[in-house]
C-alpha cells in the first residue's frame, strides 16, 4: 500500500512539473508568435508604401545631383567621384 501511495505522489509531482514546463513553453511560443505577427505587419506596410509612393523608374535609375556646367574632363571626374560617394 505504501508503494502505491509513493507512486501516486511521484506521479502527481511529475505531472505538475510537466504542466509547469508546458505552460512555460506555451508562453515562449506566444512571444514568438507576437514577434512574427509584428514583423508581418511591418513587412506589409513597407510593401504597401513601396507600391503606392515610389516611382520605380527614378528608383532604379538615379539621376545626377548636379548638372554639369561644362563638359570638361575635370567636371566629368568630379561628377564621377561625387556620384560614387553619394550614389
Amino acid at each position: 500500500m505504501m508503494v502505491m501511495v509513493a507512486f501516486g505522489r511521484a506521479f502527481n509531482c511529475v505531472m505538475e512539473g510537466l504542466q509547469i514546463l508546458l505552460g512555460h513553453l506555451f508562453d515562449i511560443f506566444k512571444i514568438y508568435l507576437k514577434f512574427g505577427l509584428i514583423t508581418l505587419v511591418f513587412y506589409f506596410v513597407a510593401e504597401w508604401y513601396i507600391l503606392h509612393y515610389t516611382d520605380f523608374d527614378t528608383f532604379m535609375e538615379p539621376q545626377p545631383l548636379l548638372k554639369p556646367v561644362s563638359n570638361s574632363t575635370a567636371s566629368k571626374v568630379y561628377r564621377f567621384v561625387l556620384d560614387f560617394f553619394l550614389g
